[in-house]
């Protein structure tokens, strides 16, 4: 006879440690779907179009969720690099031209910085 514990064999691995199933990512994902394909579909109007904003919504909580942690290490990179403790004191260095001799470098920082943010915001921009 094993020790092992075979309960639960037959479920999805737990990606959602320490909570239950479903995530918060399937949660929302589960909302966006029925406002897209039950809700919408019978609204017209200014229903609608306020149900395409809710639902876009949703997919960027989504991907704001799903990149959170790679996204915080890049930010946290670019700041290292730029010599600054958070994006205030980015933006004040900026402005005090701290960054004037080293204007290449502070362009390719701020558009990896715009990049990430467009990743989340409107990934068809890069289409």
């Amino acid at each position: 006879m094993s020790n092992e514990d075979m309960s639960d064999w037959g479920l999805p691995s737990r990606k959602n440690y320490p909570y239950d199933a479903p995530s918060a990512v399937e949660l929302i994902h589960a909302v966006e779907e029925c406002i897209t394909e039950e809700i919408m579909p019978s609204s017209d109007g200014v229903t609608k179009w306020k149900l395409r904003i809710a639902a876009n919504a949703l997919r960027i909580a989504i991907r704001e969720i799903e990149n959170e942690a790679s996204h915080k290490d890049t930010l946290q990179t670019v700041l290292t690099d730029l010599e600054a403790i958070d994006m205030p004191d980015l933006s004040e260095k900026i402005k005090a031209g701290h960054y004037d001799d080293r204007f290449e470098i502070l362009q390719e920082k701020l558009l990896s910085i715009v990049t990430m943010k467009l990743e989340v915001a409107n990934p068809s921009h890069f289409q």
